[in-house]
């Protein structure tokens, strides 16, 4: 566990009565956040030695040592007079830079109607705070975020534009700010109206194939195959998706004896499925886009690589 500076009292405090006189011999009681449980703090960085607890303050009302916390814990200081008068009490500390306690890494639960927790809770919205959080389910529809009981808030994104099913995916990390008005999501799923400039697309070759290949646009979505001399190919379509779509450059072998190859499940137009061009060497290009129940293709041939 990493240890850190304290942000109340760290190095160098200096503690003052109402009079504003330094605190001689005042008291400093560390406990574990939201109750009376004592808990041990550091007088350096190295962890090798422990402050007394109370700390007792000096002449100058000063602590003797720095006072270094254990990250992921949140403590609660409770500063006293030499005469065990309490004068303040401060809750819910973290160690600095302690992202354990400070990532606002929130746990959230459900669909569309998100409810998060806090860690600490939260007092309220504040514009431009941001939370992340990874989420249960893949959503079907609009959402909103409710964390800590604050108040049910749109998930947005591009402005006050509402989500769409499968903007947010399930098991992934969501990283949302609050605008004043809404959460709005920085890493949507899908955007909307992006302007990508310079953009190559991965090619995915699936090399020579046999009697039969299953194509695959799980890592891109223009695909290259050759086919082997004198084998028929029959291709099987990636799953149903709407809105999918791909690209085949599909080679004749260079050498041998040109073949052909067949598409299972896939609606072409007027003229029906094609023929392959029959020349060695020659390559197809086929489109196909998905509506959500069919595949449907479109040919350009006689092209030589």
């Amino acid at each position: 566990m990493s240890i850190n500076i304290s942000y109340l009292a760290g190095a160098g405090a200096q503690f003052f009565d109402s009079n504003g006189a330094p605190l001689s011999g005042g008291l400093l009681y560390t406990f574990a956040a939201g109750t009376t449980t004592p808990v041990s703090t550091y007088t350096s960085r190295s962890g090798a030695a422990l402050n007394t607890n109370p700390i007792v303050l000096d002449a100058a009302g000063r602590t003797p040592a720095e006072i270094w916390l254990d990250g992921g814990v949140l403590y609660k200081f409770v500063l006293k007079n030499s005469a065990f008068v309490q004068i303040g009490s401060y809750d819910n500390i973290p160690a600095v830079n302690d992202p354990t306690t400070t990532n606002n890494l929130i746990t959230v639960a459900g669909t569309n109607a998100l409810t998060g927790l806090a860690t600490p809770p939260l007092e309220g919205y504040t514009a431009g705070a941001q939370y992340s959080f990874i989420a249960q389910n893949t959503n079907t529809g609009a959402v909103t975020l409710d964390i800590d009981s604050l108040g049910v808030k749109a998930v947005t994104q591009a402005g006050a534009t509402a989500l769409v099913a499968g903007s947010i995916i399930g098991g992934s990390m969501v990283l949302v700010e609050y605008d004043g008005t809404q959460f709005q999501i920085i890493n949507p799923n899908s955007f909307i109206n992006p302007i990508i400039r310079g953009y190559t697309e991965v090619i995915t070759s699936s090399g020579t194939v046999g009697a039969s290949a299953t194509l695959s646009i799980a890592t891109g979505t223009v695909l290259t195959a050759t086919l082997t001399s004198a084998t028929p190919c029959t291709f099987t379509m990636p799953a149903i998706v709407a809105g999918k779509s791909f690209l085949l450059l599909l080679k004749q072998p260079a050498s041998g004896s040109a073949t052909t190859a067949t598409f299972t499940d896939v609606k072409w137009g007027t003229n029906g499925a094609p023929t392959i061009t029959a020349t060695v060497g020659k390559m197809d290009i086929l489109s196909f886009i998905c509506d959500g129940t069919n595949w449907y293709g479109t040919i350009v041939q006689g092209f030589t690589p």
